[in-house]
């Protein structure tokens, strides 16, 4: 069975709010509680029924009750702990200017800004088969040592790719799948 994931193409207009989100997380110390509330509205930002309820073209519900829809999800799913007010202010202010719907934008470029704050550099190995510890550590560090930063690896399996795997860091795609070997002689073939 293959993992589908849905990679975030973050917008232009969402860098200023992923940077207003960030130096009040950063300033306060909170950079994983923030990554933690951000990556919860994203999804909230997300689903198909709750955009329906959170999008401009719902007039019976004013911003600041869209926020605290969003804050109360993000509650819920941390169990028992208040969003800092920080956090609510800042829903509540994307509410205001209609762009809830850009959450997994700024979640994206929060996260990029955390990792480029902490010098942990974010990859995704994409792989047609289960990564051994062995596989997973080569990779691990053939990445260190490219981008001389430290490696956070996430593994994904995909058996579409029929063999190999496909290693995403940022916006560079390393493609060393059949797949896309395939697709070259093709290419190559054809031209």
């Amino acid at each position: 069975m293959a993992e589908t994931t849905t990679v975030v193409r973050p917008t232009a207009a969402a860098r200023p709010y992923a940077r207003a989100a960030f130096e009040e997380a950063q300033e306060t110390g909170n950079l994983p509680l923030w990554s933690e509330l951000l990556s919860t509205a994203a999804a909230v930002a997300a689903d198909p029924a709750l955009q329906r309820l959170l999008g401009p073209w719902n007039p019976q519900m004013r911003g600041d009750q869209k926020a605290e829809l969003v804050a109360g999800v993000c509650r819920d799913v941390r169990g028992d702990e208040e969003a800092p007010e920080a956090f609510v202010t800042f829903l509540k202010m994307l509410a205001e200017f209609h762009r809830l719907h850009m959450l997994p934008s700024i979640a994206v470029l929060f996260e990029r800004l955390r990792a480029e704050a902490e010098s942990i550099l974010h990859a995704e190995l994409i792989s047609s088969a289960t990564v051994t510890d062995t596989q997973r550590n080569r990779v691990i560090t053939a990445l260190k040592t490219k981008f001389q930063r430290d490696v956070a690896l996430d593994c994904k399996i995909d058996e579409s790719l029929i063999a190999g795997a496909v290693i995403r860091v940022g916006d560079l795609v390393i493609d060393g799948s059949a797949r896309g070997r395939l697709d070259k002689l093709v290419t190559a073939l054809s031209q």
